[in-house]
């Protein structure tokens, strides 16, 4: 993959998907720096108002997403380019098909993903 292809760094895009008629879907992006803060925090709290909307940031280390798909998030997913892993809720059984994070738990882990030079922190993530 050549750099024209490579996702950018250090920024927070988000997607809204749009349906348009029965079988087409529209796809609109918005991006900002990692000190938009308050930015990344509306949009969080945004996607608990059943939107169909992902909120992804990336970073030198990886990117992580959290996605709404008309419903609240319930789960975030990160990747450093080769490998996947997902937020495992705290104390949960093996395997989980459905972490069910709680708004303030999707908020804490995307937020500490702003100003991380490493993973963010969490109780544990878990190899898809």
């Amino acid at each position: 993959m050549g750099e024209e292809n490579a996702a950018p760094m250090d920024v927070v895009e988000r997607l809204t998907t749009r349906r348009r008629g029965l079988f087409r879907k529209v796809v609109t992006g918005d991006t900002v720096g990692l000190g938009e803060r308050d930015t990344v925090v509306r949009w969080l709290r945004e996607l608990h108002e059943e939107r169909n909307q992902t909120v992804i940031i990336h970073r030198p280390w990886g990117s992580i997403c959290v996605v709404a798909e008309g419903r609240a998030p319930t789960d975030i997913m990160m990747s450093d380019g080769d490998r996947m892993w997902y937020a495992a809720r705290p104390e949960s059984s093996l395997p989980q098909k459905h972490p069910q994070l709680t708004p303030d738990q999707v908020e804490h882990v995307m937020l500490d993903a702003l100003t991380s030079d490493a993973w963010p922190r969490w109780p544990e993530w878990r190899e898809l």
